[in-house]
């Protein structure tokens, strides 16, 4: 149980993470 709640925690950093990074990059318009 412990392991998957560790992933779950684990997925939704990372997710957030590179909406982050996306968001991040996003901003300047360089795309």
């Amino acid at each position: 149980m412990m392991y998957f709640m560790f992933g779950m925690w684990a997925g939704m950093v990372g997710f957030s993470m590179s909406l982050i990074i996306r968001l991040e990059l996003g901003m300047p318009g360089s795309l």
